[in-house]
């Protein structure tokens, strides 16, 4: 079964998140002005709630991290206080998805 592509994007302008209706396909790159395009890393948190690109979230009810794609490994990693981590599939099942960075920045 092929794997399903989702986004959200933040929009810059109104400052929000939301879910994308349209955007545009422009040699291989996902266009929609004055907007942040997210993609969903495929995992979702304990509760169930999807976890994207940017997403912060809360690991033993203190330590805080944030998602994001790393070129160099071509991964997507868990970014504290600067250093990476991997992302561990069995790590994220114990998280709670709190918000997303753009949300707060």
């Amino acid at each position: 079964m092929p794997r399903k592509l989702k986004f959200i994007a933040w929009d810059t302008q109104n400052k929000i998140l939301k879910r994308l209706g349209k955007v545009e396909l422009i040699k291989g790159e996902l266009i929609l002005q004055n907007h942040i395009i997210l993609q969903f890393t495929g995992h979702l948190d304990k509760l169930g709630k999807e976890i994207y690109d940017g997403d912060v979230l809360l690991s033993n009810g203190e330590n805080k991290f944030r998602v994001i794609w790393s070129n160099e490994t071509n991964a997507w990693h868990l970014e504290e206080d600067g250093k990476l981590k991997p992302f561990n599939t069995n790590f994220i099942a114990t998280t709670t998805r709190l918000y997303n960075f753009h949300e707060k920045s």
